[in-house]
C-alpha cells in the first residue's frame, strides 16, 4: 500500500512514467529468475537483454512506449551524456525513464582474463558517476525518472557500503545489484518490484 507521499509522487510522474517503470521492473524481475541462463561478458550484453525483454513486454501489452539504447540526454560529449536505455512516450517523445548499467563479471570465471578484472571502478569515475548522472538527469528535467544499476556478478564489490542514494539488492548465487533511483522516493516500491 502506498503512503501519501508515494501517491503524490506517482500522480506527479503520471501513468506513462509509472508504466515505463513497471515494464523495467518486470524485465529485471524476469532477469533475476534466469540470470545464469545467459552468458554475459560485458555491460552491453545485459543492456541488450533488458532492452529485448522490455521491448517484448511493450509489444505484448501494446503500450505507447519505445525503448532506445545509447540515448543522448544532455548536450556535450555524446558518450558521457547519454543513457544506456531510454523509455520514451511514443506519443509525446518525452523521456520517461533513463537507465544506466555497470557490470562486473565474476572473478572466478575462467572465460574472462584475470588481467581485465576488476572491470568497473568504484569511485567518482564509474559507479558513483552513474548515480550522480541519473540524479542530474531528473533534476535538469531531462527525464521523469532514472535508475542506476551496478550488477556485481560474483560479489567482488558487495562488501562495500552502498554509495549515497543507493542500496544493495541481493539475488541468488552471489549476484548483487547496487541500485539507485531518482526521484529517491521511488526506491522502496521499485526494489520490491525488481525482486519479484
Amino acid at each position: 500500500m502506498l503512503n501519501d507521499a508515494e501517491e503524490f509522487l506517482f500522480a506527479r510522474l503520471g501513468a506513462a512514467t509509472m508504466k515505463a517503470l513497471e515494464v523495467f521492473t518486470q524485465s529485471m524481475a524476469w532477469l533475476r529468475t534466469c540470470f545464469f541462463d545467459h552468458m554475459f561478458f560485458t555491460e552491453r550484453d545485459i543492456v541488450w537483454t533488458i532492452q529485448k525483454k522490455s521491448s517484448q513486454l511493450i509489444e505484448q501489452h501494446r503500450l505507447p512506449l519505445t525503448i532506445n539504447n545509447d540515448y543522448g540526454i544532455l548536450p556535450g560529449n555524446h558518450r558521457s551524456l547519454s543513457t544506456d536505455l531510454a523509455f520514451i512516450n511514443r506519443d509525446t517523445q518525452q523521456l520517461l525513464l533513463a537507465v544506466e548499467f555497470k557490470y562486473e563479471p565474476s572473478h572466478s570465471r575462467n572465460d574472462i582474463s584475470k588481467n581485465k578484472l576488476p572491470v568497473v571502478g568504484w569511485g567518482r569515475d564509474s559507479v558513483q558517476k552513474d548515480i550522480d548522472r541519473i540524479h542530474a538527469f531528473v533534476e535538469a528535467k531531462k527525464s521523469q525518472s532514472a535508475c542506476s544499476l551496478f550488477i556485481d556478478e560474483g560479489g567482488y564489490f558487495r562488501k562495500r557500503d552502498p554509495h549515497h542514494h543507493s542500496v544493495w539488492i541481493d539475488w541468488p548465487d552471489r549476484v548483487s545489484i547496487l541500485f539507485s533511483i531518482a526521484p529517491p522516493a521511488l526506491m522502496a516500491s521499485v526494489v520490491e518490484s525488481m525482486n519479484g
